[in-house]
């Protein structure tokens, strides 16, 4: 970890990496990932958005190694509420709602 320690928890900006090659940048209270952060997979997956206590949440944008990408709104880590995706491979974009990951609307 790089970063300020407060009785012994990570608080404000700072950088953690984690075994396996994740890291996260970004803002930390109390010892946990909380509020905005970028957290990038060792597989080349990135996250960027808001975090509330380790969880991504609210609203952020998601970048798969393959050039697709996630923007909009975020809950427990998956694509829930409104939102953009768009498929790096295919020329394939849905805009519209997400419940728990999953498309809940009509493709456009």
């Amino acid at each position: 970890f790089e970063g300020t320690k407060v009785h012994g928890l990570y608080e404000g900006e700072g950088v953690a990496y984690f075994e396996g090659g994740n890291t996260y940048k970004g803002m930390f209270s109390e010892g946990l990932m909380h509020g905005q952060g970028t957290y990038a997979w060792a597989d080349g997956v990135t996250y960027e958005g808001t975090f509330v206590k380790n969880v991504q949440m609210h609203h952020g944008c998601y970048m798969w190694i393959d050039g697709s990408m996630y923007d909009g709104s975020i809950r427990n880590g998956v694509r829930h509420g409104f939102g953009l995706f768009r498929s790096g491979t295919r020329a394939v974009s849905y805009i519209g709602y997400w419940c728990n990951g999953k498309r809940h609307g009509k493709v456009n």
